[in-house]
């Protein structure tokens, strides 16, 4: 299923030549398919738990590619830092205010 929504946005993305990442497409056909299904299949579930458990490998080559970046000037090392820091803490805001509504949704938060 994963391969299939991945497969189904890349071509729908090229075919339609829309500005968006075939995988982006995907993730959309993906979530479109776990709402109108009401869930996540066992199967889904089980290859998404362990997809999720190898994903800081996908994050190595990422991180050995900042050697290649030495010869950068003192103010792109700065611009770098920054964009990073703030990315990071803009990200942590975002799922904070994310869960915080969810449980609210759910009736699970004990700080109203």
């Amino acid at each position: 299923m994963l391969l299939a929504c991945g497969w189904l946005g890349n071509l729908a993305s090229i075919a339609l030549s829309l500005p968006i990442p075939g995988s982006v497409v995907g993730m959309l056909l993906l979530l479109l398919f776990l709402v109108v299904y009401g869930g996540v299949p066992k199967g889904l579930a089980k290859i998404s738990a362990q997809l999720l458990y190898l994903l800081p490998l996908l994050f190595l080559p990422a991180a050995v590619g900042i050697f290649f970046f030495r010869g950068l000037a003192l103010s792109d090392w700065l611009a770098l830092l920054t964009a990073i820091i703030a990315g990071t803490l803009i990200s942590i805001a975002i799922c904070a205010l994310l869960l915080k509504k969810m449980l609210q949704r759910t009736g699970t938060d004990k700080h109203e």
